[in-house]
């Protein structure tokens, strides 16, 4: 059991897409409702996307930058509560969250894109000429 649950782990950290596609289906077929399955697919891909930027990270520069990313996402936070006080001058919290969210998830997916490009062209370009 331990091993199942632990290669599925590793197949969604190393393709994040997948549990995208997994938790979109899921919730779409128990709750018929397309937003709903969005979101959720969304709000927990996040959590997934920022783990495997995490080991990208570990496997281009062979260093932990755990720290760095929950900093950057702090500060983010912060940035995310202030700018919506600023312009709202009300801070809704629930929207601040869903809003920070989403904002995560296109940040850490344009962050997982940019890693894997990066780790293969520099993977291919030091196979080439070492050669």
């Amino acid at each position: 059991m331990g091993t199942i649950f632990s290669s599925a782990a590793a197949l969604f950290i190393t393709v994040p897409l997948l549990f995208y596609i997994l938790v979109f289906t899921i919730v779409k077929q128990l709750t018929r409702n397309h937003k709903k399955a969005l979101n959720a697919a969304i709000y927990l891909t996040t959590f997934v996307l920022v783990i495997s930027v995490h080991f990208l990270i570990m496997a281009i520069w062979e260093s932990s930058y755990l720290f760095v990313i929950i900093l950057f996402m702090l500060v983010t936070a912060v940035f995310f509560t202030f700018l919506h006080w600023k312009t709202r001058e009300e801070i809704i919290y629930g929207r601040v969250f869903a809003g920070y969210l989403r904002l995560n998830f296109l940040m850490f997916s344009f962050f997982y894109i940019s890693l894997l490009l990066f780790g293969i062209i520099t993977r291919a370009k030091n196979l080439i000429f070492s050669v």
